[in-house]
């Protein structure tokens, strides 16, 4: 299965209708969304919209929880039932192809607002890695939240910044997708193991 992964779009519209095209063109099989779709709210409407016609599925993250888990009365009387649905249908945690999803790295628990919020920037740290690996079993785990792109194996950060693709051949991975926000986004495919990142070059993110 080939899957098309967005994350931190913060409801930039113009990139993100150009990444759903991009997976048109790759055959992507399904569109995973890693989280934190919203940002102040003024476009989250066209942001749900274009991701609900791509039957995109996915997670929610730390600016998407309000909308997501358990909203305030006065959140479901601001936003239409298109929002409120399309935002309802992201999960904490989703696993697809042997492969695990969350906003945050997955020792933390995405359904406490607290746990969404945290953060010691960037890994950094390889004695930082058994906490992720320990979390979950899967073969390869992903996340969004740093606004860069990060891959390591359970044993050290790997020199990679989202430049080129690469095969994730044995053992297991962690990686950190690029932010939409700035352009980036990326295929991975279940079968071959291959990541392909992906980059719109634009003068500002901003459509």
């Amino acid at each position: 299965m080939k899957l098309g992964l967005l994350t931190d779009i913060h409801e930039h519209v113009g990139h993100l209708q150009t990444a759903l095209d991009c997976f048109k063109c790759e055959g992507v099989d399904q569109v995973v969304v890693i989280g934190d779709l919203f940002e102040q709210g003024h476009r989250i409407e066209q942001t749900c919209r274009l991701l609900a016609e791509a039957n995109a599925i996915g997670v929610w993250g730390n600016h998407d929880f309000g909308l997501c888990f358990e909203p305030h009365p006065d959140v479901i009387e601001k936003y239409p039932s298109s929002v409120l649905s399309y935002m309802a249908s992201l999960r904490p945690r989703l696993e697809i192809g042997g492969c695990h999803f969350t906003h945050i790295e997955p020792w933390l628990d995405p359904e406490k607002l607290e746990d969404l919020w945290y953060f010691e920037g960037p890994l950094d740290k390889d004695g930082n890695l058994d906490r992720i690996f320990n979390a979950v079993p899967s073969r390869v785990l992903f996340a969004g939240h740093y606004h860069r792109w990060l891959l390591t194996d359970h044993k050290k950060i790997i020199d990679w910044q989202g430049d080129r693709p690469i095969r994730l051949d044995e053992g297991r991975y962690f990686v950190v997708v690029g932010a939409l926000c700035y352009g980036h986004f990326a295929t991975f495919d279940t079968e071959t193991m291959e990541l392909v990142p992906m980059t719109i070059r634009s003068e500002s993110p901003w459509h």
